[in-house]
């Protein structure tokens, strides 16, 4: 589902060049302005912000044989930011500022994630990004919301009248509590909203979402699907698989040790799968335990890209999210804690790496800055990461490409889309289009699937790869897989509520400048954006390189 109404209003602003010299010229435009040191943290730290009328805060600077923490050079950076109340992030006098997370890179990039309340009530899309290199020199600001607040805070609609509405917003719900809470949304115009999470179905598929209704009419205006369908020997990834597992006395459990979190049992009990031996699974394609050595494989392969990232997990924190095999649907989900994985139409279990890696994708969107991406890129997001993964791995029993789900064949006509020509399948879209974002979600994920194909091989890679139409008739190079994926995982560290096919745009490019002074990156990435036709945005970073 996409958020509504409309794309939420962003701004990145664009920096990344170094302090003035003393006694020099600055390379950008600079003018001072004092900063309080009343609640900040206590390491000192140069901050700038320059380009797009921005207004630099500076601070004392660091000794020159200081060598501070990158992340905490970079919070007080940020604390610095917030405490100055820089317009940028369009505060009211009865906004408050939550840090809630710091994601360190290896490539002189932190990010420092905040959310804001306003008069003590949580703001939905109040939400924004401090990127900083190690230097705590400020590189970006990603902000999801476009004005300041000013709103009453009184509801005319009760709280009960709140959760029958948005219970309206599922098909059939099931007998779960709805306790809404009154929030401002603020992407768009700020309004005073009841938000609430409903559970059950909608349609034929299993559901929960965010639903908002307004305060002051009783309408409901948004919602956010939160649910995405999304040794041993596996049923897809091949036999004598390595895996992760745990011994407690003469027991075994699919657990592994050295990936927090990442454990994998049975649907029908949610219970971890244990035996009395070391070793898994079978050659038959419906058994269980079969799927789950697959989904450890892919886990494990998963966690560790993401720790060639500097990430500790999927959530950032040295943890992973557990995984069951055997729900009785054609289908697979992320459920916003768990990724629960069904059967194909052979009744055989669908754990093959990109669809495994594609759920699990989904939780890194979840656990990233800004949680779940909005306006239709939600599914394209999971099918990045199963692809990246799959290529990570490299595994002769699952060969990288870029088709989802080949092997797995859920419905017996083959993969489920297609990366490097998305119309080869359901006729999904290979180009961007203002009808994009209000398309069943698997079907709008055509453009970004197209897009990271163009940017990680081209569009006439050779090699045996297959070539990729554009829709400019444009030549587009490729960067290769590994660097696409960095690219990609940097522009969701600076994601904010809702982000969509534009958003992402905005984001890929600052991500590609920031990675790379010599704007090769950039220039590609733009390029493979141009050729699915997702135009350039306002507010959009350039690159000169330096």
């Amino acid at each position: 589902m996409t958020w509504a109404p409309g794309p939420p209003a962003a701004v990145v602003v664009p920096c990344g060049r170094p302090n003035p010299p003393r006694g020099g010229l600055p390379p950008c435009r600079w003018r001072h302005a004092a900063v309080k040191r009343t609640h900040l943290l206590a390491v000192p730290a140069s901050v700038a912000l320059v380009a797009a009328g921005l207004s630099p805060l500076v601070a004392q600077a660091l000794p020159a044989s200081a060598a501070p923490d990158p992340t905490l050079a970079a919070r007080a950076t940020a604390e610095r930011i917030v405490a100055a109340r820089a317009p940028e992030l369009h505060p009211s006098a009865n906004d408050a500022f939550v840090r809630t997370q710091v994601i360190g890179t290896p490539w002189n990039l932190n990010y420092v994630a905040y959310e804001r309340t306003y008069r003590g009530l949580p703001v939905v899309g109040g939400d924004f990004v401090v990127v900083t290199d190690n230097q705590g020199e400020v590189r970006d600001l990603s902000v999801a919301q476009k004005q300041a607040i000013d709103v009453g805070i009184t509801s005319k609609i009760g709280q009960a009248a709140a959760a029958k509405t948005s219970r309206a917003a599922l098909t059939k719900a099931d007998g779960t509590a709805v306790k809404p809470r009154l929030v401002v949304y603020a992407l768009g115009a700020p309004r005073l909203a009841w938000e609430a999470t409903v559970s059950g179905r909608d349609g034929k598929e299993n559901s929960r979402k965010k639903v908002y209704v307004d305060a002051r009419t009783g309408k409901r205006f948004a919602e956010q699907e939160l649910v995405y369908a999304g040794t041993g020997t596996g049923i897809w990834e091949g036999s004598n698989l390595t895996i992760g597992t745990t011994q407690s006395g003469g027991q075994y459990t699919l657990s592994d040790p050295a990936r927090s979190g990442l454990t994998c049992g049975d649907y029908s009990g949610k219970q971890i799968f244990s035996g009395p031996d070391d070793l898994w699974g079978s050659a038959s394609k419906t058994n269980k335990e079969s799927g789950c050595v697959d989904v450890m494989y892919a886990g494990a392969g998963f966690w560790d890209l993401l720790k060639s990232y500097g990430r500790n997990g999927l959530n950032g924190s040295g943890r992973w999210s557990p995984a069951y095999v055997g729900l009785n649907q054609v289908n697979a989900y992320w459920t916003g804690s768990e990724a629960d994985f069904g059967h194909n139409n052979q009744n055989q279990w669908i754990t093959s790496t990109d669809v495994v890696d594609h759920e699990f994708g989904h939780g890194l969107d979840n656990f990233t800055p800004g949680s779940m991406s909005g306006g239709g890129t939600q599914e394209f997001v999971g099918d990045v990461w199963g692809a990246s993964v799959e290529a990570f791995l490299n595994n002769p029993a699952d060969t990288p490409d870029y088709t989802v789900g080949e092997l797995v064949n859920l419905t017996g006509s083959g993969p489920i889309r297609n990366m490097y020509n998305p119309s080869l399948v359901n006729n999904d879209p290979n180009c961007y289009s203002s009808s994009v974002p209000n398309m069943e979600v698997h079907k709008a994920a055509g453009p970004g699937n197209h897009w990271f194909y163009l940017l990680a091989e081209g569009s006439n890679p050779g090699g045996g790869k297959p070539t990729s139409p554009t829709c400019n008739n444009s030549q587009v190079t490729g960067v290769g897989v590994s660097t696409a994926s960095k690219i990609f995982y940097n522009a969701m560290a600076m994601k904010t509520s809702g982000t969509s096919y534009p958003r992402y745009r905005v984001l890929t490019l600052s991500a590609a400048k920031n990675l790379d002074p010599t704007c090769g990156l950039y220039a590609k990435t733009k390029a493979a954006w141009d050729a699915v036709s997702m135009s350039a945005q306002s507010g959009e970073p350039t690159c000169t390189a330096h």
